[in-house]
């Protein structure tokens, strides 16, 4: 019986191990904040409300979501930009088109990258 023991926690130790092994390398970057819109705000063609809101950003897939109550309001493609120095508050970047203010970027404090909304930027070529 005490074998029997000694095998069943040696087995649970190694499947433990293989468990957290896994989920640690496959593990998504998202990087999550919360954030109060002052007005109204268009992000990829959706209106968000006015109100307070949690921004998640998947690094692996370049998503931004914007999460209320834990529902999806709206998603856009971003993509990382450094910065020259960290952010000391969450901030939001819009544009004002006409009457409609758009979201182009979130900053999370602390970070020294900025989150901008649209596809990344290629390589510029010319002759």
């Amino acid at each position: 019986m005490k074998l029997f023991l000694q095998h069943a926690l040696i087995a649970l130790t190694v499947c433990a191990l293989t468990t957290a092994t896994a989920f640690a390398g496959g593990k998504d970057k998202v990087k999550k904040g919360s954030v109060t819109f002052a007005s109204d705000v268009m992000v990829n063609g959706t209106l968000v409300k006015a109100g307070n809101y949690e921004v998640r950003f998947d690094e692996k897939t370049g998503e931004l979501a914007i999460v209320k109550d834990g529902k999806v309001k709206a998603k856009t493609t971003a993509h990382l930009e450094q910065r020259g120095d960290k952010a000391r508050d969450t901030t939001l970047r819009t544009i004002t088109k006409g009457d409609l203010v758009e979201l182009t970027g979130v900053t999370f404090g602390g970070s020294n990258q900025n989150i901008v909304v649209g596809a990344s930027g290629g390589a510029v070529t010319g002759s």
